[in-house]
């Protein structure tokens, strides 16, 4: 049967060992691991940027940060790009998102509407839904404890109340703690909910329909309901990779950065020195699991109504994330210029109707690849501005699509943030930071990327350097289109 529609599902922040088809690192996932089960899962696939709006614009421009000109969390555009779901509105799609999609900052409301403090001032009687960055039907989350928009709304009419967002704190880490939140009233069941009534109820049935799933958790602060911290709480949990010792030879951010002396607002006296406890790291790692565990369900839910309104045999289903997170190894946290696997490499599972199952794909891809893959699955020229390249060919025949991966990050918090591009192909890692210091790693000899090699190898730094500004040079915009010789 040919493919009709299009489920994209994402979520904010997560690693992709976190998933049972993946390794695991002690949660359980059993609808997106029967989701790799049924498709492809990548083993290397990479993030364009490791931050939040810059990582998304590309997912859906097909487009560098460099390109899209969205270099950083936090900027309002001035106008709306072409986008994916713009173009697939313009090809008779109903085109949907539920969730948090964050092309715009949280305090500023879509740029077509009321302005800067839309979302902020709305009570539970506004009446948007789009359209927003050619989404027809757009329903949001905001942040990752805010109720503030369409999920503001929902958790109030269904029983939610402001006594069920407290966080209680155990181990005295201000970004860890369950809520009393009912599960059933979380954002994440929120997606579930209204993709679910969408499928059903509200989209057009007379056209195909793209629908994009974006789950906020499992972003920090790593509070999930009290119910499935329980779960998790007495179990044994896998340590992160590596310790601070592996920060030697890497700039001298990294060292700051784990000390709680660097982040992206500022310096600021160090918070824990020498990183967290091992309590402290535990509780992150078990709470994490927590959340990826409601998102899990939630997925399942979507995935029962696709089946219950026979949809699956006419949908292609994509599953990835943001970006990823630290979550401890090399004692680091969070995100940022830190450009280590569970950061950058994030999980990628495409399930699609006539295509190979169960496979595992050993090659290269990238975000900006998955707009191109969705047009040649669809039979959709691909649009000229696309700097991606299409996984079709990789998906029936396990051939490679690409040889190098790009990655970026610009510093958007002042003169204490650090620039930096990096190249990763099969072999290395490579990266240039603003400060002139380089970085690379020997991925075959050292897949856990303790040691900073730069230093020792003049010649391959020398090579790589080369290879990332010709990279950087070859993928300049190409947009707008340009229409005429002169």
């Amino acid at each position: 049967m040919a493919i009709r529609n299009v489920l994209f599902i994402m979520t904010d922040q997560q690693r992709k060992d976190s998933l049972g088809c993946y390794g695991d690192r002690g949660g359980d996932t059993p609808n997106l691991d029967s989701l790799a089960a049924n498709g492809i899962a990548f083993e290397r696939c990479y993030v364009t940027n490791p931050i939040c709006m810059p990582s998304r614009l590309s997912i859906f421009t097909g487009m560098y940060p460099h390109n899209h000109g969205m270099w950083t969390n936090g900027l309002l555009m001035d106008q709306e790009l072409p986008t994916l779901p713009g173009y697939l509105g313009q090809n008779g799609f109903h085109t949907a998102s539920f969730g948090k999609i964050h092309f715009s900052p949280s305090n500023s409301g879509p740029q077509n509407k009321e302005g800067r403090d839309f979302w902020v001032k709305a009570d539970d009687n506004f009446d948007w839904n789009g359209p927003y960055w050619g989404f027809k039907t757009v329903e949001l989350a905001l942040g990752h404890t805010s109720t503030l928009a369409h999920y503001g709304r929902w958790f109030r009419q269904n029983g939610g109340t402001e006594e069920m967002l407290k966080m209680r704190q155990v181990t005295g880490d201000n970004q860890a703690g369950a809520r009393m939140i009912p599960p059933e009233l979380h954002d994440s069941t929120f997606v579930a909910e209204r993709v679910s009534d969408f499928l059903v109820n509200g989209r057009d049935k007379t056209k195909p329909f793209f629908i994009c799933a974006s789950f906020p958790d499992p972003h920090h602060p790593f509070n999930p309901p009290e119910v499935l911290a329980q779960k998790y709480r007495s179990r044994p949990v896998r340590s992160p990779i590596g310790d601070f010792n592996d920060l030697a030879t890497r700039p001298r951010h990294y060292t700051e950065h784990l000390n709680g002396a660097w982040n992206r607002w500022g310096n600021e006296t160090p918070k824990h020195p020498g990183g967290l406890t091992a309590e402290q790291t535990n509780e992150r790692i078990y709470l994490t699991h927590a959340m990826i565990d409601l998102i899990d369900t939630s997925v399942g839910k979507i995935l029962d109504t696709l089946k219950q309104e026979n949809l699956l045999d006419e949908t292609l289903i994509i599953f990835t994330s943001d970006h990823g997170e630290l979550l401890g190894d090399h004692g680091l946290w969070l995100k940022g210029p830190f450009f280590y696997e569970g950061l950058i490499n994030i999980p990628l599972i495409i399930s699609c109707p006539g295509l190979p199952a169960g496979k595992i794909s050993d090659n290269l891809a990238s975000h900006v690849d998955l707009y191109p893959t969705i047009c040649e699955l669809l039979g959709l020229p691909v649009p000229p501005q696309i700097m991606g390249t299409s996984l079709v060919r990789q998906l029936k025949t396990g051939e490679p699509t690409r040889d190098r991966c790009l990655v970026e990050y610009r510093n958007g918090y002042g003169n204490v943030d650090v620039a930096t591009a990096l190249l990763i192909d099969k072999d290395y890692k490579f990266a240039a930071n603003q400060s002139g210091e380089y970085e690379l790693t020997d991925l075959r000899s050292d897949p856990f990327e303790r040691v900073n090699i730069a230093s020792g190898s003049p010649q391959l730094v020398c090579q790589y350097s080369q290879k990332l500004l010709n990279e950087l040079i070859s993928t300049g915009n190409r947009f707008p289109a340009q229409v005429g010789h002169a």
